[in-house]
């Protein structure tokens, strides 16, 4: 992709995330009853899924984005990248993952103070505050860090493709499974995939903006 259509592409998506973003945090903020009528909706949907076997499955995924599992991963990335002299997508991960989907996130779980989901059993324990959800912003930012990093790391078109499928599949399953287990709301999830999403595509927007990202390797 041509580098200044990339500047273009990443530069929309944060605006539009935020954006999105934006409404959420507007619409719950002001407790619109409609906005509480369609998570109810959503959440009821994918609750009414539950069985014994699918339930193990939904909370064996939510559990591999719990925030220690995600501090773990990101810590072996960071050393993996290290280890190969890749500083700047080492600082790249960093500031996504600890900062925009860790204590970002958690400041505005802080500020919003929305209370989790009560209308169903919850299937894992969760402690603290609903919006945005924790899950979601952090795996948008750790496996949207994968994703740049095979961008720029993994030369062969076809192992990107399936190493990205994999990546976005994993966010979206993450996400998915706290609805599924009761602890969030899918107003929640969207919040917190677009608060990460944001801040990653503004994040890579000022890297490629100040060179401060590695040339893409090529077959």
């Amino acid at each position: 992709m041509p580098a200044k259509r990339l500047h273009q592409q990443l530069l929309l998506t944060s605006l539009a995330a935020y954006f999105i973003f934006g409404i959420l945090l507007y619409l719950v903020l002001q407790q619109g009853p409609w906005l509480q009528q369609i998570d109810l909706q959503v959440n009821h949907w994918f609750t009414g899924l539950r069985t014994p076997s699918l339930n193990s499955v939904m909370i064996t995924i939510t559990n591999f984005g719990n925030p220690g599992n995600s501090t773990l991963l990101n810590a072996v990335l960071l050393v993996v990248l290290l280890s190969f002299q890749q500083r700047q997508l080492a600082v790249f991960s960093l500031l996504n993952v600890a900062l925009i989907g860790g204590l970002g996130n958690h400041l505005l779980k802080l500020a919003v103070m929305r209370p989790r989901p009560t209308a169903v059993a919850h299937l894992v324990a969760a402690g603290g505050t609903s919006f945005p959800s924790g899950h979601s912003a952090g795996s948008m930012a750790f496996f949207g860090t994968l994703i740049v990093i095979t961008y720029y790391l993994v030369p062969a078109a076809k192992q990107r493709y399936v190493l990205y499928s994999l990546w976005i599949s994993l966010i979206i399953l993450i996400g998915l499974s706290r609805i599924y287990v009761g602890v969030h709301n899918a107003s929640d999830v969207l919040a917190g995939w677009t608060w990460s999403l944001a801040g990653l595509s503004l994040c890579w927007w000022l890297f490629l903006l100040n060179h401060l990202l590695p040339e893409r390797r090529s077959v």
